[in-house]
């Protein structure tokens, strides 16, 4: 696995990038004084109101508010992660990505090289397949499926390219033939999917013959697998790649690399079952459709598609078999659903999947029922109430088992107490009965020792750790408010939780005050302070820049408070100890007496 990008090699690729060319090589910019403008690739408008500052090297939209650098206009417009964008970015300018290997033995070295060197074969491999299977479609061998592809489904010629589809011929060896020329042995072949093995003689053959052919690219556009349906009336219909080195079918999404290439930000993603309706889909303008490849959507689907937007909506046939997937949908996803992001549900009519639906009545109509698609909170309801009756006592009963593991695997947050709340009204039973509700550790009370330091206001561990934590949120949310922190406020001192997390961040921060969000997310990618960071921005507080300036003041006001009335409560415990083993000095005795009427009196 490769090394961690070094953080000097980024500072220095984003302080030598010039941000005018890399937005002019994707957008038309015009210069007008000082500054570069063109229409905004993340909204739609008629009238130029994105701006390019080559001096500050900073872009910014008055239309929609976008911003950044040249890291996170990459990261934006063509919808990358931040490596992705870290090896673009250095493509344009001839680097070598470096990355820290980390303590390495020679043979360890010599072993990582071994397998990028095969790695590298394989996505060769896979890529020449895709070719050969392209150009049968103008080959006499490729007839039927052309016929099939355009006349039957209504594809264009700009479809079949974008998405790379082919046809396998139907001859027992011909893909294996022609990678055999290029170099690709037959062992090979097999362990990428591209040949069966017959167990009992041993025989190989080509997997894919007789099909329409839809290549399956993962993230970056390299082929990994590919999915046939028949031309004929042979078994299976739709037959898909096996797990393989490269392939895994409950980590990838058919479609995903062709709705990250489309202008403009990528606001949700509708989930399909099939190819045809993907490729359907986009024929007709819609966009944005993945769709799983054989398998239920997945927890790590799921991740994946959360990484690159918030809102998901899952497309369902309205048979019972549908309704069984969306049940499996529903299950995956709602560990999933931290405040900030959406899932709704889509049900097709009876008889429909989203190819024959949107050609029957166009990509108008289609988007219109997306839009209108069953929000989780309702469709979860609709679902936990199927078939009882909730006038009757039993019924009500009923419901709150069926909810509690639902609202049990929800994360905290606004949707579980929306549906807390909701489902007490519709059982008559309260909260707590729905969803146990685990005791606080600050209200949790202890018998008070000999000579115990005053309890009231006493500045736990846990009251420490809420603040840092609504900090943390805010910061994320608006990193430039670090310049609200005070520099003396010392927050190695403090007993508060996950402090090894937060103090990196804080000091890179320091050092990097004019960052964007979304930058200071995608710097801390793949580390623990990144994953903490992602969290509190998706939990981040529904505050105006103005009102989480002022929360960030108090915050830091109240920290500074607690800290200090800690020191003064130790000192004071301290003094109580010296004084049941010696007798104290006239000085501590007078300054014993000063912590006795400063702290709040003790309840003990």
């Amino acid at each position: 696995m490769a090394g961690r990008i070094p953080r000097q090699f980024i500072d220095d690729l984003a302080a030598r990038s010039d941000l005018v060319e890399v937005v002019s090589s994707r957008l038309t910019l015009k210069k007008k004084g000082k500054d570069y403008w063109g229409l905004c690739p993340f909204h739609n408008e008629k009238s130029p109101s994105f701006s390019v500052s080559p001096d500050k090297q900073f872009y910014y939209c008055f239309g929609c508010g976008a911003s950044g650098n040249a890291l996170s206009f990459i990261m934006e417009h063509d919808h990358l992660d931040f490596v992705e964008a870290v090896e673009a970015l250095a493509r344009m300018q001839g680097l070598d990505v470096p990355r820290e290997e980390g303590m390495q033995t020679s043979a360890q070295q010599q072993e990582a090289r071994r397998q990028k060197e095969k790695q590298v074969q394989q996505y060769r491999a896979m890529q020449l397949a895709q070719e050969f299977f392209q150009q049968q479609l103008n080959k006499p061998e490729g007839l039927e499926g052309l016929t099939y592809l355009k006349e039957k489904r209504g594809l264009s010629e700009a479809i079949l390219q974008t998405f790379g589809l082919g046809v396998a011929p139907d001859q027992w060896s011909a893909l294996k033939d022609q990678l055999t020329q290029a170099g690709i042995t037959e062992a090979q072949q097999l362990e990428l999917g591209l040949l069966a093995q017959k167990e009992e003689t041993g025989r190989v053959y080509d997997r894919f013959r007789n099909r329409v052919i839809f290549p399956i690219r993962n993230v970056h556009g390299q082929v990994i697998g590919f999915g046939g349906r028949v031309l004929d009336d042979s078994k299976p219909k739709y037959l898909n790649s096996p797990e393989t080195p490269l392939f895994h079918k409950g980590q990838e999404l058919y479609g995903l690399y062709e709705a990250r290439k489309q202008p403009g930000r990528l606001e949700k993603l509708l989930v399909v079952e099939g190819y045809m309706d993907v490729v359907a889909l986009a024929q007709q303008g819609v966009q944005g459709a993945v769709a799983t490849l054989g398998t239920a959507t997945t927890p790590e689907h799921l991740r994946r598609i959360f990484r690159l937007v918030n809102e998901v909506v899952f497309c369902f046939d309205g048979d019972a078999a549908g309704q069984q997937a969306a049940e499996r949908a529903l299950d995956n996803v709602l560990p999933q659903m931290v405040d900030g992001r959406q899932a709704r549900f889509l049900f097709l009519p009876q008889g429909e999947d989203p190819d024959t639906l949107v050609r029957k009545e166009g990509a108008g109509l289609f988007e219109q029922r997306v839009n209108q698609a069953l929000p989780l909170a309702e469709f979860l309801v609709r679902h936990l109430s199927t078939g009882l009756d909730l006038k009757q006592l039993d019924g009500q009963i009923r419901l709150a088992e069926r909810a509690r593991p639902k609202l049990q695997a929800l994360p905290g947050g606004l949707l579980q107490k929306r549906l807390l709340a909701s489902l007490s009204q519709m059982t008559g039973l309260e909260a707590s009965s729905l969803l146990p509700v685990k005791s606080d550790p600050v209200q949790a009370t202890t018998a008070p020792a000999r000579h115990s330091a005053p309890q009231q206001g006493r500045p736990s561990g846990q009251q420490l750790t809420t603040l840092v934590e609504k900090l943390f949120r805010l910061l994320a949310r608006y990193p430039e408010l670090i310049q609200q922190v005070p520099e003396d406020l010392d927050f190695a001192q403090m007993e508060a939780a996950d402090l090894d997390v937060f103090l990196p961040i804080i000091n890179y921060l320091r050092k990097n005050p004019s960052i964007t969000p979304q930058v200071l997310l995608a710097y801390w990618t793949a580390t623990r302070e990144g994953e903490a960071l992602r969290v509190s921005y998706q939990r981040a507080l529904e505050l105006d820049k103005q009102a989480a300036a002022l929360e960030v003041e108090a915050i830091c006001s109240r920290l500074r408070s607690l800290t200090g009335e800690k020191d003064s409560q130790q000192r004071y415990q301290a003094l109580l100890e010296a004084a049941a083993t010696r007798l104290l000095s006239e000085e501590e005795n007078r300054e014993l007496m000063q912590l006795m009427q400063q702290l709040p009196p003790s309840h003990g």
